[in-house]
Protein backbone atom coordinates (compact mmCIF):
# COMPACT_ATOMS: atom_id res chain seq x y z
CA UNK A 1 0.00 0.00 0.00
CA UNK A 2 1.33 3.63 -0.76
CA UNK A 3 2.80 5.08 1.99
CA UNK A 4 1.20 8.75 2.46
CA UNK A 5 3.52 12.17 2.78
CA UNK A 6 2.84 15.60 3.43
CA UNK A 7 1.72 16.14 -0.22
CA UNK A 8 -0.74 13.13 0.22
CA UNK A 9 -2.60 14.49 3.43
CA UNK A 10 -2.90 18.16 1.96
CA UNK A 11 -4.40 17.25 -1.19
CA UNK A 12 -7.09 15.20 0.93
CA UNK A 13 -7.71 17.38 3.86
CA UNK A 14 -7.92 20.49 1.95
CA UNK A 15 -10.55 19.51 -1.17
CA UNK A 16 -12.18 17.31 2.07
CA UNK A 17 -12.86 20.61 4.07
CA UNK A 18 -14.45 22.57 1.41
CA UNK A 19 -16.68 19.52 0.27
CA UNK A 20 -17.45 18.62 3.87
CA UNK A 21 -19.01 22.18 4.58
CA UNK A 22 -20.78 22.68 1.41
CA UNK A 23 -22.75 18.84 1.92
CA UNK A 24 -23.61 19.86 5.35
CA UNK A 25 -25.38 22.44 4.34
CA UNK A 26 -27.13 21.40 1.23
CA UNK A 27 -28.56 18.07 2.89
CA UNK A 28 -29.81 19.81 5.96
CA UNK A 29 -31.41 22.07 3.54
CA UNK A 30 -32.85 19.06 1.95
CA UNK A 31 -33.91 17.35 5.05
CA UNK A 32 -35.68 20.21 6.84
CA UNK A 33 -35.76 23.83 5.22
CA UNK A 34 -33.48 26.56 3.94
CA UNK A 35 -33.82 28.45 7.17
CA UNK A 36 -32.97 25.56 9.44
CA UNK A 37 -29.67 24.88 7.32
CA UNK A 38 -28.92 28.80 7.31
CA UNK A 39 -29.29 28.97 11.27
CA UNK A 40 -27.24 26.26 12.14
CA UNK A 41 -24.51 26.80 9.66
CA UNK A 42 -24.19 30.38 10.92
CA UNK A 43 -23.90 28.75 14.42
CA UNK A 44 -21.55 26.03 13.14
CA UNK A 45 -19.16 29.21 11.77
CA UNK A 46 -19.49 31.49 15.02
CA UNK A 47 -17.82 28.41 16.94
CA UNK A 48 -15.90 27.40 14.52
CA UNK A 49 -13.86 30.71 13.77
CA UNK A 50 -13.38 30.72 17.75
CA UNK A 51 -11.45 27.75 17.35
CA UNK A 52 -9.79 28.63 14.67
CA UNK A 53 -8.53 31.67 16.21
CA UNK A 54 -7.49 29.90 19.17
CA UNK A 55 -5.44 27.64 17.45
CA UNK A 56 -3.78 30.05 15.10
CA UNK A 57 -2.96 32.50 17.87
CA UNK A 58 -1.28 29.53 19.65
CA UNK A 59 0.14 28.43 16.51
CA UNK A 60 1.42 31.70 15.30
CA UNK A 61 2.51 32.50 19.11
CA UNK A 62 0.89 35.61 19.45
CA UNK A 63 0.43 36.79 22.85
CA UNK A 64 -2.20 40.27 22.54
CA UNK A 65 -5.55 39.86 21.46
CA UNK A 66 -4.89 43.73 19.81
CA UNK A 67 -5.41 44.38 16.24
CA UNK A 68 -2.19 43.63 15.22
CA UNK A 69 -2.18 39.89 15.90
CA UNK A 70 -5.92 40.07 14.83
CA UNK A 71 -4.74 41.56 11.33
CA UNK A 72 -2.12 38.06 11.40
CA UNK A 73 -4.47 35.76 12.28
CA UNK A 74 -7.12 36.79 9.91
CA UNK A 75 -4.66 36.99 7.04
CA UNK A 76 -3.23 33.71 7.91
CA UNK A 77 -6.37 32.21 7.56
CA UNK A 78 -7.49 33.91 4.54
CA UNK A 79 -4.26 33.31 2.67
CA UNK A 80 -4.58 29.27 3.60
CA UNK A 81 -8.30 29.36 2.09
CA UNK A 82 -7.18 30.63 -1.43
CA UNK A 83 -9.14 34.18 -0.62
CA UNK A 84 -7.70 37.38 -2.50
CA UNK A 85 -7.07 40.41 -0.82
CA UNK A 86 -5.13 43.43 -0.10
CA UNK A 87 -4.36 45.26 3.12
CA UNK A 88 -4.97 49.28 2.40
CA UNK A 89 -4.50 50.66 5.75
CA UNK A 90 -1.35 49.76 8.03
CA UNK A 91 -1.71 51.59 11.64
CA UNK A 92 -1.83 50.58 15.11
CA UNK A 93 -5.69 51.60 15.13
CA UNK A 94 -7.22 50.89 12.36
CA UNK A 95 -6.64 48.72 9.55
CA UNK A 96 -8.31 48.23 5.94
CA UNK A 97 -8.47 45.34 3.58
CA UNK A 98 -10.29 44.76 0.48
CA UNK A 99 -11.45 40.94 -1.05
CA UNK A 100 -11.22 40.59 -4.53
CA UNK A 101 -11.95 36.62 -3.99
CA UNK A 102 -13.79 34.42 -1.65
CA UNK A 103 -13.52 30.98 -2.24
CA UNK A 104 -16.80 30.52 -0.28
CA UNK A 105 -18.76 32.70 -3.20
CA UNK A 106 -15.80 30.81 -5.45
CA UNK A 107 -17.80 27.69 -4.96
CA UNK A 108 -21.10 28.95 -5.30
CA UNK A 109 -20.52 30.50 -8.77
CA UNK A 110 -19.59 27.43 -9.66
CA UNK A 111 -22.69 25.53 -8.78
CA UNK A 112 -25.99 27.17 -10.39
CA UNK A 113 -28.01 25.78 -7.66
CA UNK A 114 -26.72 27.79 -5.10
CA UNK A 115 -26.51 31.07 -7.10
CA UNK A 116 -29.39 32.63 -5.93
CA UNK A 117 -28.05 31.64 -2.16
CA UNK A 118 -25.11 34.01 -2.44
CA UNK A 119 -27.10 37.06 -1.06
CA UNK A 120 -28.68 35.51 1.64
CA UNK A 121 -25.27 33.67 3.29
CA UNK A 122 -23.67 36.70 2.67
CA UNK A 123 -26.11 39.23 4.39
CA UNK A 124 -27.53 36.56 7.00
CA UNK A 125 -24.29 34.54 7.76
CA UNK A 126 -20.54 36.09 6.79
CA UNK A 127 -21.79 39.75 7.89
CA UNK A 128 -22.88 38.21 11.66
CA UNK A 129 -20.48 35.72 12.37
CA UNK A 130 -17.47 37.94 11.50
CA UNK A 131 -18.52 40.13 13.95
CA UNK A 132 -18.94 37.71 16.96
CA UNK A 133 -15.82 36.06 16.12
CA UNK A 134 -14.02 39.46 16.32
CA UNK A 135 -15.94 40.69 19.65
CA UNK A 136 -15.27 37.60 21.10
CA UNK A 137 -11.33 37.78 19.67
CA UNK A 138 -10.96 41.97 21.80
CA UNK A 139 -14.22 43.45 22.36
CA UNK A 140 -12.37 46.98 22.12
CA UNK A 141 -11.90 45.89 18.21
CA UNK A 142 -14.89 47.45 15.94
CA UNK A 143 -15.42 46.07 12.25
CA UNK A 144 -17.30 48.08 9.75
CA UNK A 145 -18.12 46.78 6.38
CA UNK A 146 -19.69 48.70 3.70
CA UNK A 147 -19.36 46.41 0.34
CA UNK A 148 -19.84 43.01 -0.31
CA UNK A 149 -19.49 40.45 -3.69
CA UNK A 150 -22.11 38.53 -2.26
CA UNK A 151 -24.81 41.65 -2.79
CA UNK A 152 -23.55 42.35 -5.56
CA UNK A 153 -20.64 44.65 -5.07
CA UNK A 154 -16.97 44.25 -7.15
CA UNK A 155 -15.30 43.40 -3.62
CA UNK A 156 -15.62 43.08 0.01
CA UNK A 157 -14.11 45.66 2.78
CA UNK A 158 -12.87 45.08 6.00
CA UNK A 159 -12.07 47.82 7.93
CA UNK A 160 -11.00 47.37 12.02
CA UNK A 161 -10.68 50.49 14.33
CA UNK A 162 -9.26 49.34 18.11
CA UNK A 163 -11.20 52.09 20.51
CA UNK A 164 -10.13 51.61 23.33
CA UNK A 165 -9.39 55.42 24.63
CA UNK A 166 -6.78 54.17 27.40
CA UNK A 167 -4.68 52.22 24.83
CA UNK A 168 -0.87 53.04 24.89
CA UNK A 169 0.33 53.58 21.35
CA UNK A 170 3.69 54.03 22.51
CA UNK A 171 3.01 49.96 23.12
CA UNK A 172 2.34 49.00 19.57
CA UNK A 173 3.69 50.10 16.24
CA UNK A 174 2.39 50.01 12.87
CA UNK A 175 1.12 46.82 11.71
CA UNK A 176 3.82 44.77 9.51
CA UNK A 177 3.68 46.03 6.14
CA UNK A 178 4.53 42.37 4.56
CA UNK A 179 1.88 39.20 4.85
CA UNK A 180 2.76 35.91 6.16
CA UNK A 181 3.83 33.30 3.69
CA UNK A 182 1.98 30.11 3.83
CA UNK A 183 3.99 26.71 4.03
CA UNK A 184 2.39 23.42 3.17
CA UNK A 185 3.08 22.89 6.97
CA UNK A 186 0.83 25.59 7.12
CA UNK A 187 -1.74 24.45 5.22
CA UNK A 188 -1.94 20.98 6.53
CA UNK A 189 -2.05 21.98 10.44
CA UNK A 190 -5.24 24.27 9.35
CA UNK A 191 -6.98 21.99 7.61
CA UNK A 192 -6.45 18.78 9.45
CA UNK A 193 -7.16 20.06 12.63
CA UNK A 194 -10.51 22.11 11.45
CA UNK A 195 -11.78 19.37 8.98
CA UNK A 196 -12.91 16.75 12.33
CA UNK A 197 -13.94 20.33 14.22
CA UNK A 198 -15.81 21.19 11.37
CA UNK A 199 -17.51 17.81 11.13
CA UNK A 200 -18.54 17.52 15.09
CA UNK A 201 -19.88 21.31 15.19
CA UNK A 202 -22.01 19.99 12.59
CA UNK A 203 -23.31 16.59 14.17
CA UNK A 204 -23.31 18.74 17.72
CA UNK A 205 -25.18 21.48 16.85
CA UNK A 206 -28.02 19.52 14.60
CA UNK A 207 -28.37 17.83 17.35
CA UNK A 208 -29.39 20.39 19.69
CA UNK A 209 -31.47 21.95 17.23
CA UNK A 210 -33.09 19.03 15.84
CA UNK A 211 -32.30 15.64 17.69
CA UNK A 212 -30.21 12.77 17.85
CA UNK A 213 -31.59 10.77 14.97
CA UNK A 214 -31.96 13.33 12.50
CA UNK A 215 -27.98 14.34 13.33
CA UNK A 216 -27.10 10.96 12.86
CA UNK A 217 -29.12 10.59 9.87
CA UNK A 218 -27.71 13.55 8.14
CA UNK A 219 -24.11 12.42 9.14
CA UNK A 220 -24.95 9.26 7.65
CA UNK A 221 -25.89 11.02 4.27
CA UNK A 222 -23.43 13.61 4.19
CA UNK A 223 -19.85 11.04 4.92
CA UNK A 224 -22.14 9.00 1.92
CA UNK A 225 -21.68 11.53 -0.52
CA UNK A 226 -18.64 12.99 0.80
CA UNK A 227 -16.83 9.35 0.45
CA UNK A 228 -18.06 8.90 -3.41
CA UNK A 229 -16.92 12.37 -4.40
CA UNK A 230 -13.40 11.07 -2.27
CA UNK A 231 -13.22 8.29 -4.04
CA UNK A 232 -13.86 9.87 -7.39
CA UNK A 233 -10.79 11.99 -6.05
CA UNK A 234 -8.38 9.28 -5.03
CA UNK A 235 -8.82 6.98 -7.89
CA UNK A 236 -7.60 9.64 -9.99
CA UNK A 237 -4.92 11.28 -8.10
CA UNK A 238 -3.61 7.22 -7.56
CA UNK A 239 -3.83 6.78 -10.95
CA UNK A 240 -6.24 3.63 -10.80
CA UNK A 241 -7.46 2.83 -13.79
CA UNK A 242 -9.96 0.25 -12.95
CA UNK A 243 -12.85 -0.57 -9.71
CA UNK A 244 -11.01 -3.51 -8.94
CA UNK A 245 -10.96 -4.96 -5.36
CA UNK A 246 -6.97 -4.28 -4.90
CA UNK A 247 -8.18 -0.90 -6.41
CA UNK A 248 -10.57 0.02 -3.88
CA UNK A 249 -7.81 -1.37 -0.88
CA UNK A 250 -5.79 1.13 -2.22
CA UNK A 251 -8.17 3.56 -1.99
CA UNK A 252 -9.52 2.93 1.06
CA UNK A 253 -6.20 2.69 2.54
CA UNK A 254 -5.13 5.78 1.41
CA UNK A 255 -8.19 7.65 2.75
CA UNK A 256 -7.31 6.36 6.08
CA UNK A 257 -3.83 6.99 6.07
CA UNK A 258 -4.59 10.37 5.92
CA UNK A 259 -7.59 10.51 8.35
CA UNK A 260 -5.24 8.63 10.86
CA UNK A 261 -6.93 5.62 11.19
CA UNK A 262 -3.93 2.89 11.83
CA UNK A 263 -4.83 -0.26 10.36
CA UNK A 264 -3.60 -3.13 9.18
CA UNK A 265 -4.20 -5.19 5.74
CA UNK A 266 -4.77 -8.79 5.11
CA UNK A 267 -5.10 -10.71 2.00
CA UNK A 268 -6.78 -14.39 1.43
CA UNK A 269 -6.63 -15.47 -1.89
CA UNK A 270 -7.31 -13.56 -5.27
CA UNK A 271 -10.73 -12.07 -3.45
CA UNK A 272 -11.24 -11.30 -0.20
CA UNK A 273 -8.74 -8.78 1.70
CA UNK A 274 -9.41 -8.36 5.75
CA UNK A 275 -9.06 -4.85 6.87
CA UNK A 276 -8.02 -4.38 10.71
CA UNK A 277 -8.27 -1.07 12.57
CA UNK A 278 -6.72 -0.72 15.37
CA UNK A 279 -6.85 3.27 16.17
CA UNK A 280 -10.02 6.06 14.76
CA UNK A 281 -9.43 9.10 15.04
CA UNK A 282 -13.25 9.67 14.96
CA UNK A 283 -13.72 7.58 18.12
CA UNK A 284 -10.34 8.82 20.15
CA UNK A 285 -12.14 12.31 19.13
CA UNK A 286 -15.27 11.34 20.92
CA UNK A 287 -13.02 9.55 23.92
CA UNK A 288 -11.97 13.00 24.83
CA UNK A 289 -15.20 14.84 25.15
CA UNK A 290 -17.19 13.31 27.85
CA UNK A 291 -20.25 14.43 26.32
CA UNK A 292 -20.01 12.53 23.09
CA UNK A 293 -19.02 8.83 25.31
CA UNK A 294 -22.83 8.41 24.71
CA UNK A 295 -22.58 8.67 21.58
CA UNK A 296 -19.53 6.22 20.73
CA UNK A 297 -21.33 3.13 19.91
CA UNK A 298 -23.96 4.39 17.97
CA UNK A 299 -21.96 6.36 15.59
CA UNK A 300 -19.88 2.87 15.32
CA UNK A 301 -22.92 0.55 15.44
CA UNK A 302 -25.22 2.53 12.95
CA UNK A 303 -22.97 5.05 10.94
CA UNK A 304 -19.95 3.04 9.73
CA UNK A 305 -21.31 0.53 8.02
CA UNK A 306 -24.33 2.70 6.32
CA UNK A 307 -22.02 5.05 4.74
CA UNK A 308 -19.37 2.74 3.33
CA UNK A 309 -21.79 0.51 1.98
CA UNK A 310 -23.31 2.32 -0.60
CA UNK A 311 -20.15 3.73 -1.98
CA UNK A 312 -18.75 0.41 -1.96
CA UNK A 313 -21.71 -0.84 -4.12
CA UNK A 314 -21.31 1.98 -6.18
CA UNK A 315 -17.67 1.78 -6.62
CA UNK A 316 -17.73 -2.58 -8.00
CA UNK A 317 -21.39 -3.87 -7.29
CA UNK A 318 -19.72 -7.21 -7.16
CA UNK A 319 -17.73 -6.08 -4.26
CA UNK A 320 -19.35 -6.78 -0.49
CA UNK A 321 -18.66 -5.76 3.07
CA UNK A 322 -19.10 -7.24 6.43
CA UNK A 323 -18.51 -6.29 10.00
CA UNK A 324 -17.66 -8.79 12.59
CA UNK A 325 -15.81 -6.27 15.23
CA UNK A 326 -16.30 -3.20 16.49
CA UNK A 327 -14.10 -1.15 18.70
CA UNK A 328 -17.09 0.88 19.38
CA UNK A 329 -19.01 -1.69 21.24
CA UNK A 330 -15.62 -3.10 23.11
CA UNK A 331 -13.89 -4.99 20.56
CA UNK A 332 -10.45 -4.41 20.29
CA UNK A 333 -9.95 -3.53 16.83
CA UNK A 334 -12.62 -2.77 13.77
CA UNK A 335 -12.88 -5.62 11.07
CA UNK A 336 -13.71 -4.40 7.20
CA UNK A 337 -14.00 -7.78 5.27
CA UNK A 338 -13.61 -7.15 1.25
CA UNK A 339 -15.14 -9.82 -1.02
CA UNK A 340 -15.31 -10.19 -4.42
CA UNK A 341 -18.38 -12.26 -5.69
CA UNK A 342 -18.39 -14.39 -8.80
Amino acid sequence: MKKINQDDKLFFFEKSFFTLDGLWMIETEDTTNWETALKLDVIVWKELLKVIFRRLKKYLQLEKNDLTNLIDILTFRWSIEGWEYKVLQHKYDKVKILVNQCPYKAAMDRNPERTEKQSLICKEMCIPFYKSTINDFNKDIIINRTEYMGLSGSYCDFSFSFENKTFDKSEEGDLPKKIRKISKEDKLFYFEKNFRTLDGLWVIETERELGWDVALKLDITVWQKLYKITFRRVKKYLGAKGNTLNDLVNILSFIWNCEGNIHDIFQAGDNQFTISIIECPYIAAMERNPERHNRIESICKEMCIAYLQPVIKEFNPKIEIERNKFMGLGDSECDIILTLKD
